[in-house]
């Protein structure tokens, strides 16, 4: 995921057992950290909503459990009573608006929260849906996609690591550092592009190789998201298509179809911009 800062509205009661609430005002989501013993202390009329839920256990394991509900707090109750793992929290996530989620929303956001939480080193979602919802519009999935790393922020108030193999800077296109130039620049991120309008957010990216074929899409961010997960590398994304250690992925994705333009080729319509030597 891409680096960036998520503003929150943290309530914490003095009440030990009533569950911390996170408001993040500009994603317009609600979250609720409760623990599995104090699940009475959910309000009904607040947390009988719509919205994804995630299971974090304390043993050691590595296990997590991500769902979606039409009606939360029942259904961390149906988990309390018939536990599918030994989770200890929950940490709930509802829209805070007046219509709230649909299940086609929830549907997504739940693949899209098990793929990544999935890609973390250590590990191991439980029955987690990895396959999205996709009756939604690409336009849709573009605006769910930006919700990702504000739910993503407020696993990590709940103390996930979520850590995972780090991107390289591959601006050069040919997954590591290039040597640098005298006097200019020449920007080289997938953001870049979507900023130039040269990649609309939301555009297909396509690759073939050895056989593999594979497709991409590109979020609002300028992030490449590939079975759910989305990298700040295309290079990485290309690669773990692929299942290759590494790949240019500069070079190798396609925009709109395999006879598209190469990424690389969008990056050379960038201007240049006049840099120290």
């Amino acid at each position: 995921m891409s680096a960036q800062v998520t503003p929150v509205n943290l309530q914490v009661p003095s009440d030990p057992t009533a569950p911390i609430v996170a408001d993040l005002t500009v994603e317009a989501l609600r979250i609720a950290y409760v623990f599995r013993r104090d699940l009475e202390k959910l309000s009904e009329p607040e947390w009988g909503a719509t919205g994804v839920y995630v299971l974090l256990t304390a043993d050691g394991s590595g296990q997590v459990y991500v769902g979606q509900a039409v009606h939360l707090r029942k259904r961390v109750f149906q988990h309390r009573n018939k536990p599918k793992l030994p989770w200890n929290r929950a940490v709930l996530v509802k829209r805070d608006t007046t219509h709230g989620f649909n299940s086609a929303e929830i549907g997504y956001l739940e693949g899209r929260l098990a793929a990544e939480i999935g890609a973390i080193p250590g590990v191991e979602v439980v029955e987690g849906l990895r396959s999205q919802d996709a009756t939604l519009p690409p336009h849709h999935m573009l605006a769910l996609d930006a919700l990702i790393p504000g739910v993503w922020a407020a696993l990590r108030i709940a103390g996930m690591d979520l850590l995972k193999e780090a991107d390289l800077d591959d601006s050069d296109g040919g997954g590591q550092p290039g040597p640098r130039k005298s006097h200019t620049v020449i920007p080289g991120t997938v953001p870049d592009l979507v900023a130039a309008g040269l990649l609309p957010a939301g555009t297909t990216l396509y690759l073939s190789q050895g056989g593999t074929t594979a497709s991409a899409s590109v979020t609002t961010a300028g992030e490449v998201v590939v079975d759910g997960v989305a990298y700040a590398s295309p290079s990485k994304a290309a690669a773990t298509a692929l299942g290759l250690q590494s790949s240019n992925g500069w070079t190798t994705w396609h925009v709109g179809d395999l006879t598209g333009p190469t990424l690389a080729q969008l990056r050379a319509q960038l201007p240049i911009v006049e840099g120290e030597p």
